[in-house]
């Protein structure tokens, strides 16, 4: 049966309809601008359940009520880690976020018994361990470029605010290309740090999957072992194949 999937980060609402088990185009969205959610609402969306995936408790209820204007009665909310069937090492899921969950769960599905590890470059960079028993074994947070990006320059009473778009040099002549450097080589060099840490115990060949809207212009320069692979929407494929049902409450 067709229905509506959703991600509700900290910097977009992303949306598909889905059918057969294949996602729709994606579409990505303001926050909190309604008009633009109503001008990408189309008419094979009416009457559509939803099944939505929310790491942004204040805005789920602004988005709850425009489903409920839109006539959508039926939602399923996923709003932690613990509402998805991932099997996973995790102190407390119930406070670890769900993007994070749905992403392991998708990579685990892609790579059936093997070791890896999931990187998301979104707002902020996440580095998941899957062990030897495709198990979740945790993993780290750092920031992402365009977050780093926002606290020096709001942080500082004199920095710009530069979001890299392109790969620069490792240094600069003046200060915007000086801050680009060390945003995206900042950036990279956690990521390898951390991907070459994590790796270690899970044997020779373990997999790495590349996820988020920063992906491609990370990838390139991510130094890994063996060949690896970029998926766009992981997040979203992993609430599809998810199972556990969600909640009804917000």
């Amino acid at each position: 049966m067709p229905r509506m999937l959703a991600d509700l980060g900290n910097s977009r609402l992303k949306w598909s309809r889905v059918d057969g088990g294949v996602l729709d185009e994606v579409v990505a969205l303001s926050l909190t601008d309604e008009r633009e959610w109503d001008s990408a609402w189309h008419a094979e969306m009416d009457g559509l359940p939803w099944s939505v995936a929310s790491v942004n408790p204040p805005l789920a209820e602004h988005l709850a009520n425009f489903l409920a204007r839109r006539g959508v009665s039926s939602v399923d909310w996923y709003r932690s880690a613990a509402d998805v069937d991932v099997p996973h090492h995790l102190e407390y899921p119930d406070r670890t976020g769900v993007d994070r969950a749905l992403a392991v769960r998708r990579a685990i599905e892609l790579n059936p018994g093997k070791p890896g590890i999931v990187v998301s470059c979104g707002t902020a960079i996440t580095v998941e361990r899957i062990d030897t028993n495709s198990i979740w074994d945790g993993g780290a947070i750092a920031v992402g470029l365009g977050l780093a990006a926002r606290a020096l320059h709001l942080q500082t009473a004199q920095l710009p605010l530069v979001l890299p778009r392109d790969v620069p040099r490792a240094w600069g002549h003046s200060t915007e290309p000086a801050i680009a450097a060390g945003l995206f080589w900042g950036v990279v060099g956690a990521i390898n740090e951390l991907i070459r840490r994590q790796a270690e115990g899970l044997g020779l060949e373990p997999w790495l999957v590349l996820t988020g809207g920063d992906a491609g212009l990370i990838m390139p320069w991510i130094r890994w072992p063996s060949e690896f692979s970029r998926v766009d929407h992981l997040v979203l494929y992993g609430l599809l194949g998810a199972t556990s049902g969600g909640t009804s409450a917000r």
